[in-house]
């Protein structure tokens, strides 16, 4: 009998998403670890934790699409903990591998695939792992899940659906690694600074908008006010970062590019972002293997954690940004950016 050949391991991508909690009046200290043992405690059954999305017809009936539900929490102690986000297309899903909601978790042999007619494999349910540190999250970045978004809007809703109100509200945002600033560096430096807008609330807090409020009232029009900053000299560094982070804060902004010295320029910010790769057993069907995936997780954020050769970390005790990292809030973008990623 022939020995199959061993499997190749798949590659999985860990995303460093800081978190954002609302302000309150007399302060807000949740976190999502603290967040995540709440929901655990209130929520015991899978059925508890689903929410289902769907699609509202004219006669206001809804047709589900999504169904999404967290899974094996895991308290790990030090304002830490592992969970499983799952999701599912409900009727398209066989009856016997739909999650019983009566179970305090989904049993993981219910993940199973199908061949279809053009001998590819179909997945039913989809899942992403999310290890909550303090004031960050390291996610496993799976598109089939609906992404950072869902999971974001999911445990959103949990959080107000047990009466959490505004304190259990958070929002991930995008850590940017302090390659950003040497990226400008070696180029010489920035000469310019390219802030495009929609429109320009005159009563804007943000120093930025303040400043266009006055140019987009002299010339009203329906389009995009583009307005570039141009010198001669090189840019502070620091300003350029602060003014870049500044603008993708604010929903009015639609495009910001930073002109660089060598002449070319940076546009995005994915590939500053703080991410790694790493490689795990194939169990089948290219799902990978979740104990190892889970330790591997653990081991990024100890990474995270502990200071390079410069003596720089990345993360402090309390999961925030440390040294010269920074973050870009994302809750409040456009969905035009958004569909622009």
């Amino acid at each position: 009998m022939a020995i199959p050949p061993p499997r190749k391991p798949i590659s999985r991508t860990l995303q460093l998403k800081p978190i954002q909690f609302s302000e309150l009046k007399d302060g807000n200290d949740t976190t999502l670890s603290g967040l995540m043992a709440v929901l655990a405690g209130e929520l015991p059954t899978v059925g508890l934790r689903t929410d289902t999305t769907g699609v509202t017809l004219a006669d206001m009936s809804v047709i589900p699409n999504q169904c999404t539900f967290f899974n094996n929490y895991q308290d790990l102690g030090d304002d830490t903990c592992l969970f499983e986000i799952w999701t599912y297309e409900p009727g398209t899903i066989p009856q016997t591998l739909t999650p019983d909601p009566s179970l305090e978790n989904a049993v993981v042999d219910t993940v199973a695939l199908e061949v279809d007619e053009d001998g590819k494999t179909k997945e039913f349910i989809h899942i992403s792992h999310v290890l909550a540190f303090g004031r960050c999250a390291i996610i496993e970045s799976t598109r089939s899940t609906g992404g950072v978004h869902n999971i974001q809007r999911y445990l959103n809703k949990m959080a107000r659906g047990i009466g959490l109100g505004r304190r259990g509200n958070f929002y991930f945002t995008d850590a940017v690694s302090s390659s950003l600033a040497k990226e400008i560096d070696r180029a010489g430096g920035a000469s310019g600074f390219t802030v495009g807008v929609t429109s320009v609330d005159p009563n804007s807090k943000s120093e930025l908008l303040g400043v266009l409020s006055g140019v987009r009232g002299y010339m009203p029009s329906s389009g995009i006010l583009t307005v570039d900053w141009k010198s001669k000299d090189k840019l502070p560094t620091d300003k350029v970062i602060k003014a870049y982070d500044e603008a993708q804060q604010q929903e009015e902004v639609e495009t910001v590019i930073i002109h660089l010295n060598d002449g070319s320029s940076i546009r995005g910010l994915s590939k500053f972002k703080i991410k790694k790769t790493v490689h795990v057993d194939d169990v089948g069907g290219k799902n990978p293997d979740r104990g190892e995936l889970a330790h591997k997780m653990v081991l990024y954020l100890e990474e995270l954690c502990t200071p390079g050769k410069d003596g720089k970390r990345i993360l402090d005790e309390s999961g925030g940004l440390a040294d010269n990292e920074i973050f870009i809030p994302n809750s409040r973008r456009s969905k035009k950016r958004e569909a622009g990623k």
